[in-house]
């Protein structure tokens, strides 16, 4: 008898990409929040983050820095990411409403092509 599952679907790798144009960075991430896994799990990010800024903080440096990767839902790119030193944290679109993010730390074998 024959496999009849539909062909597993994986996501590309993640890569920086330009926003599309004339997409106000600054307005883009003021649109934007943070909100934590419930419940936390042990990569989620804590309340406090690096840096003495917190998770939202770095959400909107990175959306605002232009850290960004596709595709864009709902006028919000799925990925934007925040470096610190030897530390990526990544930011994903998480839910229904616009522009709500939720975060976690990468591995380096993870981090986006294109980060600098």
């Amino acid at each position: 008898m024959r496999d009849i599952r539909p062909p597993e679907r994986r996501e590309r790798r993640r890569t920086v990409t330009d926003p599309p144009a004339g997409v106000d960075r600054e307005a883009l991430a003021d649109g934007a929040a943070y909100v934590a896994w419930d419940p936390h799990s042990a990569d989620t990010l804590p309340p406090a983050a690096p840096l003495d800024r917190t998770a939202e903080e770095l959400l909107r440096a990175a959306l605002t820095e232009g850290l960004l990767g596709g595709p864009w839902e709902r006028d919000f790119p799925r990925y934007a990411w925040y470096r610190v030193g030897d530390v990526v944290r990544e930011f994903r679109l998480a839910g229904r409403t616009p522009g709500r993010y939720t975060g976690y730390t990468l591995h380096p074998s993870e981090w986006p092509e294109g980060l600098t």
